[in-house]
C-alpha cells in the first residue's frame, strides 16, 4: 500500500475532476494502491469501500464528521461516524466465493456487486429499473427444474430475494444512518456514500493546496514541483512567515 503525497493529491483531483463517483473512487484506488484499475473495478463495494474508508483514515484521521438536512424540518443534522467501526462491519473478503440462493422454485448461484455493475446501473432510468439490472448482473447461473434459465427471466419476488442476500453479504456495501432531528423528533435514515463522501474533502485539500502553491511562489519564486515536495509542516510555516 503506498501513501499519498501533495502531489498525488493534486493528481488525484486533477484525473478525477468532472467524473461520475465510481470512476473518482477508482481513481483515488488507483493512485492509493498502484493496482491495475480493471482489478479495483472488479472488487465487491463492501471491499472497495473498507479501502476507501483506509484513505480517509490516512489523511483526515478516524471520525467521520457529517451532515444532512432534516427532511421534515430542514434543520441540519451533525452526526460523527468511526471509520474503525464502520469497517468491522466488512464480512465478505475479497476473492470471496459465489453464494448460493434459493428463491421460490429458483436455484441461483451469486456474486458480489463491483464498481463495473456500478457504472452501469448508472445509465438506468430509474431506481427500480437499476435495483433489477444489479440483481441480473450479480447472477452467475440460474436455474429452474434442472434446466438454466436466463436472468432477465427471473420474476420480482427472486429479484427482491437477491437484493436482500447480496445486502445481508456485503454489509458495508450500504451503510445506512439512523438520525433524529432535535427540533422537530423527526426520525430519519440517511445513506453514506462513502466515495463521495471521500472526494469532497480531496477537494477541499486539494484547492488548500493550490492556494499554497500560489502564495509560496509568488513569494519565494518556488515551482510547483518544491513545493509540493515540502512536507506539510515546512510548508505550513514558510506560509505563516510569507503572509505575516
Amino acid at each position: 500500500m503506498r501513501t499519498l503525497s501533495a502531489s498525488d493529491l493534486l493528481t488525484v483531483w486533477e484525473q478525477g475532476f468532472g467524473q461520475n463517483p465510481v470512476d473518482q473512487a477508482l481513481c483515488v484506488l488507483g493512485v492509493w494502491t498502484g493496482e491495475p484499475r480493471e482489478e479495483l473495478a472488479a472488487l465487491s463495494i463492501g471491499e472497495r469501500d473498507a479501502r476507501l474508508f483506509d484513505i480517509y483514515e490516512y489523511l483526515f484521521g478516524p471520525e467521520l464528521e457529517a451532515f444532512a438536512d432534516c427532511p421534515a424540518c430542514g434543520e441540519r443534522l451533525e452526526y460523527r461516524l468511526s471509520t474503525r467501526d464502520l469497517k468491522q462491519r466488512r464480512s465478505s473478503p475479497e476473492g470471496s466465493d459465489v453464494l448460493d440462493l434459493t428463491s421460490a422454485d429458483v436455484s441461483l448461484r451469486l456474486r458480489l456487486p463491483n464498481s463495473m455493475d456500478l457504472t452501469a446501473a448508472r445509465e438506468c432510468a430509474n431506481p427500480a429499473e437499476a435495483r433489477r439490472m444489479l440483481a441480473e448482473r450479480c447472477v452467475v447461473e440460474a436455474m429452474r427444474d434442472f434446466r438454466v434459465i436466463p436472468p432477465q427471466s427471473l420474476p420480482d419476488g427472486a429479484v427482491d430475494a437477491i437484493s436482500s442476500h447480496l445486502a445481508q453479504a456485503d454489509p458495508l456495501a450500504e451503510v445506512l444512518v439512523g438520525l433524529e432531528c432535535l427540533e422537530c423528533r423527526h426520525s430519519t435514515q440517511i445513506m453514506l456514500a462513502i466515495e463521495q463522501f471521500l472526494w469532497t474533502k480531496i477537494v477541499w485539500l486539494a484547492k488548500r493546496l493550490l492556494r499554497e502553491v500560489d502564495v509560496l511562489a509568488r513569494v519565494y519564486g518556488w515551482s510547483e514541483r518544491e513545493i509540493l515536495s515540502l512536507s506539510a509542516v515546512r510548508r505550513e510555516r514558510y506560509l505563516e512567515m510569507a503572509t505575516s
